[in-house]
């Protein structure tokens, strides 16, 4: 009889575990979905409210894969009363043919607060593509860095990953960004993986022979480069570097290195 109880109380005990297990995994299973739930909100929220910034800033030309061909520089204008009105801290815009960018550039306070608020300010783990708050104010400095985050759904600096490629790169070499005062098109000549805490973060140099000295040896290790990259460095009064995190982990990061090679006021320019 001490023996069949031993049973039954062993039994209870297995059932009651099991039970228990069923339900941990169910609230695990509903906390999954939950946070799934929320993070494709937060991507859909941080779209249409960079879609809705889109529409403010005026910007007519609608097939940007094509906005390379015959297009005149000084035709990409941006209502930028109605952008400062949004956010005085907006200071450029990006457009990647061929691509998904086509983001307001800000420039905070410091390299944290853009990581974790849209352009508008509110709060996302999707961010705003941001200038280092060290750079120049204008995007004309001699060393110019651009943040933006890698995102699950695409978005942001998501594609610049695929400039690693080098049939990519080839195809996707053109950039424009622009600027209150004037709008550059940009040439990309490589893209280079770095550790997280490799410093990057020099923005002015004594002279053109350091300058140059500095882009080559950023770049003396490429995963995709242009033919014509070492012609360019020697020329180039300004470099324009496109960071982006490589991996969800952020150990490391892509940077597209692109330089100017020439530049217009726009239309709208008073």
């Amino acid at each position: 009889m001490q023996m069949d109880n031993t049973i039954e109380e062993t039994t209870s005990k297995s059932g009651l575990l099991s039970r228990l297990l069923l339900v941990l995994g169910s609230v695990l299973l509903i906390a999954a979905i939950a946070i799934a739930g929320y993070l494709v909100w937060q991507y859909l929220d941080a779209q249409n409210r960079y879609t809705d910034i889109r529409s403010v800033a005026g910007l007519e030309i609608t097939f940007l894969e094509n906005v390379e061909h015959g297009l005149r520089l000084e035709d990409l204008v941006f209502d930028w009363d109605a952008l400062k009105a949004l956010n005085p801290d907006i200071v450029g815009w990006i457009i990647v043919p061929g691509t998904k960018i086509n983001y307001p550039i800000v420039q905070g306070r410091d390299n944290e607060y853009y990581l974790y608020h849209l352009f508008d300010a509110s709060s996302s783990g999707t961010g705003a593509i941001f200038a280092d708050y060290e750079g120049s104010p204008t995007l004309n400095g001699q060393h110019n860095i651009i943040y933006g985050h890698n995102m699950f759904d695409g978005s942001m600096f998501s594609d610049m990953i695929m400039y690693s490629t080098q049939s990519f790169f080839d195809e996707h070499r053109t950039l424009f960004l622009c600027t209150p005062d004037l709008n550059f098109e940009l040439s990309a000549i490589a893209a280079t993986k770095v550790s997280a805490d490799a410093e990057l973060r020099q923005f002015s140099f004594a002279s053109q022979e350091a300058f140059v000295a500095f882009m080559q040896q950023s770049l003396a290790a490429p995963l995709a480069a242009a033919p014509d990259m070492q012609e360019l460095i020697g020329e180039a009064e300004s470099l324009y570097s496109f960071v982006t995190c490589e991996t969800f982990d952020a150990s490391t990061r892509i940077i597209l290195s692109a330089v100017p090679i020439r530049s217009a006021v726009p239309a709208n320019k008073t």
